[in-house]
């Protein structure tokens, strides 16, 4: 079982850098998760009201306030439901993948292991960071085409002031290609505004700035 909360909460992190680099692919705006890289060996917290496995039908469910945290990256939502396949643990075939997927945990790499086929995300779906959010209905990792989909009544990508609204959002991880597409899709971009928050990340005291350069000393008086 801790196994299953493990490889959920690292699977997630893909759902979490996918939809806002899909903002930055379509307007060309930063990636506000640059940093997220940096956050990959940091711990990953996942916290569900409660948690149900269902071996027979080959599903882990998280319910109730679902909270997956890693650095400054947090995803909320109503459910997540975790697919696999094979045999439950035991011996033979499913022993094998419970081995393979406890090796692929340690080596920090869940994707690695063929046993988890798909994540869903149900229900309120939000993910945080330090200047984006994204917001949508469900969200969708399916390993077999390596794509995520962002669904939504709208789905909302924010950063800062700007703004994009669509009804779908996927993202193609192998390439890194992102799409809106099932209708129309709206958008608000403030000129300078992107430099603005650049500036301000990099401004004296702000996270990551370097320090102040120290005064020069006053001249010494000619004789």
């Amino acid at each position: 079982m801790i196994a299953f909360v493990r490889f959920a909460a690292a699977s997630l992190v893909l759902l979490v850098v996918a939809p806002a680099a899909g903002l930055a692919q379509s307007r060309n705006v930063p990636n506000a998760l640059q940093g997220f890289a940096t956050n990959r060996d940091q711990p990953i917290r996942i916290d569900a009201n409660s948690l149900e496995v269902l071996d027979q039908q080959k599903k882990a469910i998280f319910s109730g306030n679902v909270v997956v945290q890693q650095g400054d990256t947090t995803l909320r939502s109503k459910e997540l439901v975790v697919f696999y396949d094979g045999k439950g643990a035991g011996t033979g075939a499913g022993a094998a993948n419970t081995a393979k997927a406890g090796e692929a945990l340690a080596s920090g790499n869940p994707m690695s292991s063929s046993s988890i086929r798909r994540l869903e995300i149900n229900g309120s779906v939000v993910v945080t960071t330090k200047e984006q959010t994204a917001t949508g209905d469900q969200g969708v990792f399916e390993t077999a085409s390596n794509t995520i989909t962002l669904t939504g009544n709208p789905v909302v990508l924010t950063q800062g002031p700007n703004v994009i609204r669509g009804k779908k959002l996927t993202v193609d991880l192998a390439n890194g290609a992102s799409r809106f597409e099932g209708g129309r899709v709206e958008s608000l971009i403030v000129p300078n505004s992107v430099k603005q928050m650049e500036g301000a990340a990099g401004a004296p005291g702000a996270p990551g700035a370097k320090p102040a350069a120290k005064p020069a000393k006053p001249a010494k008086p000619t004789p």
